[in-house]
């Protein structure tokens, strides 16, 4: 095990005001500069955790460098944040492997089978194969191998779901060579990922060079619960709030969005409960009972004993199976029941509760909210040592554990920076025709003079069956634009890995969108939902994609479905996917948390989408 390579220190960013009163980047230069020196080997109690020389990637020297820091704090609140037990691998044994493929820069031209084809047939170094074999002889809980790559240590790209992380059963019932077998193909596999097209395309765009890859091979977070292994709950945190759903909130005060069960859910774009640090009884969603239920988690992901793989699953299914390993699953779960009024909740007893027919159990974690002011507390604490300690707004992954009462983290990095503008003053409306108006989820931008907008319209997508052929509708869109900007205006959640919940698009199909309006149809099942912290959301922030929800019919918003109506338009590729061309413009301002989306002119449709 050798010493890494000193980390490149990235150039100063530009002067960077943020909401909430975060002093400009300039003014924490040393800060930021002290932690991209900061060397895991220079500490002994990390030391042996590494293999091989070079680096160990963003995600690993990030995660150990917040160790380091809650260690020296000597918060006592602090000292029941751990990580699970790891192993580090540097970018040594990828320049090994790399180094076997004569051909590679044919090969990246290739299809991902072919690519990852290539990988498999290398052989690993005899160290790291070593190092697996004497970690895994002491873990048999399932494990994660994650990547862990040298470009994702910076404070402007996040490469969120671009790489691979890939779960292992590892149970004590199969013979360790075996299980060192599996995490070799593993660490391979994420090695290829390096080359693949949407890794390639994402450093393409952002000019960005190759990358190099470090390797985490981690034991999962959670414990076994009968046929089940998963933590109590799991999510991402941050230490900055820049799209707050209320001016109650600063952006100072942090949030967290948390799932039941493995945090894999908590970055896409599912349900989760997103919790305000400082005022964590507050919903997005609101008090109605309905949009509650709507907006609440049902299903969750675990590594089921049987499968020996990551699964979903669904609470109303198993509840009883899963009931008697949780003497809190009251605070974190509810009863919903329907009524003429919008429903009740009403809550499992601890003993048990029979379901009737038409209720059903969903995961508020409203007591939750009300009974963990130590969680909360905790976690308030942990994001604002990690920003200060940075010097830049920090976000993590976790797990929590309310009966043994820890926090694991998973990952813990700076959160994304964007040249976000400092203010943003909404002009004179009065002789414009707005067609869309938010009041919430937020930030300071303008867009103006974008020549197209292309509509998803709600009626024909509620009736479609094929969803991913309005998706790949949108993403012909995207290419036959080329140049040109577009604002897309879709029901529901844009991006949403379930399309009974908004439209399936990828982000690589939206790459020339500029601002996406999510527009709420309650009645049809569609609602917005912030999901800051998903890989979807991360990927628009760090590329300045404007956002905004928009609620058909709720006070101070605006759906002018009139003028999508009867506005001329031409059809995308799909008899739901309108688009508009003429000159439109977007104003938000995070402040008063208002934003709108302005026609000032459109045209009558193109001759060239057919050309």
């Amino acid at each position: 095990m050798g010493k890494i390579e000193e980390h490149a220190v990235p150039p100063s960013p530009p002067e960077t005001s943020f909401s909430g009163g975060l002093a400009s980047l300039t003014e924490n230069e040393e800060i930021v500069r002290r932690y991209f020196h900061w060397d895991p080997l220079d500490d002994p109690s990390f030391a042996n955790l590494i293999v091989g020389k070079g680096n160990i990637g963003g995600k690993g020297r990030s995660l150990l460098f917040a160790m380091a820091k809650l260690r020296e704090s000597n918060d006592e609140t602090l000292k029941r944040v751990v990580f699970p037990p790891s192993l580090f691998i540097a970018t040594e044994s990828f320049d090994s492997v790399v180094a076997q493929i004569p051909n590679l820069e044919t090969l990246k031209n290739e299809s991902p089978e072919n690519i990852e084809e290539a990988f498999l047939a290398t052989k690993l170094p005899d160290s790291v194969i070593e190092a697996v074999r004497g970690f895994l002889s002491k873990i048999t809980d399932p494990i994660v191998v994650r990547s862990s790559s040298v470009l994702e240590d910076s404070l402007k790209y996040s490469f969120a779901g671009k790489y691979l992380s890939t779960f292992e059963f590892n149970g004590e019932d199969e013979p360790l060579e075996t299980r060192v077998a599996h995490v070799e193909q593993d660490i391979k596999k994420i090695y290829a990922r390096t080359f693949f097209p949407v890794a390639v395309a994402y450093r393409l765009k952002h000019g960005l060079g190759d990358d190099r890859m470090g390797i985490i091979v981690m034991r999962v977070a959670g414990k076994w619960r009968g046929r089940y292994y998963y933590p109590t709950m799991a999510g991402v945190g941050f230490s900055r709030y820049y799209r707050r759903w209320t001016t109650r909130i600063k952006s100072e005060d942090g949030i967290i969005r948390l799932v039941f069960g493995m945090g894999t859910t908590s970055t896409k774009r599912g349900y989760a409960r997103t919790f305000a640090l400082t005022l964590p009884s507050l919903r997005p969603e609101g008090q109605n009972p309905f949009n509650i239920m709507r907006h609440a988690q049902e299903h969750f992901q675990v590594i089921d004993r049987e499968q020996k793989a990551l699964v979903t699953v669904d609470v109303k299914q198993i509840w009883k199976d899963i009931f008697p390993y949780h003497s809190c699953f009251p605070d974190y779960a509810q009863i919903y029941s329907p009524d003429e009024e919008g429903g009740y909740f009403t809550p499992m007893s601890r003993h048990g509760s029979v379901i009737e027919k038409g209720e059903k159990v969903c995961f508020t974690f409203e007591e939750f909210a009300f009974r963990s002011k130590h969680f909360f507390d905790r976690m308030k604490k942990l994001l604002a040592l990690l920003d200060k300690e940075m010097g830049v707004p920090a976000d993590v992954e976790f797990a929590f554990h309310p009966t043994e009462d820890f926090v694991e983290i998973v990952q813990a990095r700076p959160l994304w920076i964007s040249e976000q503008i400092s203010s943003a003053n909404i002009p004179k409306l009065e002789k414009r025709d707005v067609v869309l108006r938010a009041d919430r989820m937020v930030t300071h931008g303008v867009k103006e003079n974008i020549p197209y907008l292309v509509y998803i319209d709600h009626h024909i997508y509620a009736q479609e069956t094929r969803f991913h052929d309005v998706a790949r509708a949108i993403g012909s869109v995207n290419d036959m634009l080329k140049g040109s900007r577009f604002i897309l205006v879709a029901p529901g959640r844009v991006g949403s890995s379930n399309p009974l919940l908004g439209v399936p698009v990828q982000y690589n199909e939206i790459t020339r969108c500029c601002c996406i309006v999510e527009v709420g149809f309650p009645k049809e099942g569609y609602m917005p939902e912030l999901s800051f912290g998903t890989h979807f959301f991360t990927d628009l922030e760090i590329d300045g994609i404007l956002y905004m929800p928009v609620y058909e019919g709720a006070k101070n918003n605006v759906f002018d479905e009139r003028f999508f109506d009867s506005s001329p338009y031409t059809l995308g590729g799909h008899a739901g996917v309108r688009i508009y061309s003429g000159s439109f413009s977007v104003y938000t301002d995070g402040d008063k948390n208002m934003g709108v989306v302005v026609a000032d002119r459109v045209d009558e449709p193109e001759s060239v989408w057919g050309e």
